[in-house]
């Protein structure tokens, strides 16, 4: 019994970690938020979808953007379709401030670009879609949505 308590005291002394070492995690950080903007352009030959994802993660006082990502998809989609992202800034009354701005050339299906940009908490920001469909014949069609605000 003596050599029972001798081993878990030797144990516990080896396993004995000061309080102040202990691995406390820095301010928890919520699983990766995004804004989001979706846009439709109907026509004759079928509908036409866009949409995009901006992903940010937040610290106490910014909001890093880290990744845009974006989708597209209707009938006879060509390869040589354009994507224009605007990160922008709520102001009330006057015209919102364009923080960042993309304009990318893209393929049906999804794409995505890492970016990294970082916006003060307390901003309202929306992000714009601009979308750009490349159809057969030289047909363009085109539509926006401004996404909804993120909280503050």
């Amino acid at each position: 019994m003596k050599r029972i308590q001798k081993i878990g005291a030797a144990l516990a002394a080896a396993t004995f970690v000061p309080l102040g070492s202990l691995a406390i995690p820095a301010p928890a950080q919520a699983a990766a938020a995004y804004l989001e903007a979706r846009c439709n352009h109907f026509a004759s030959t079928g509908n036409y979808v866009a949409s995009l994802r901006a992903y940010y993660n937040s610290t106490s006082t910014h909001d890093i953007f880290n990744r845009l990502n974006w989708y597209s998809s209707g009938p006879g989609l060509q390869a040589d379709n354009t994507v224009r992202i605007r990160i922008r800034k709520h102001r009330g009354g006057n015209r919102d401030q364009t923080l960042k701005s993309w304009s990318i050339k893209t393929r049906k299906g999804s794409g995505g670009r890492s970016i990294g940009f970082a916006v003060n908490r307390r901003d309202r920001i929306h992000v714009d879609l601009d979308f750009t469909f490349d159809l057969p014949r030289g047909v363009r069609l085109s539509c926006h949505k401004r996404g909804r605000s993120r909280s503050i």
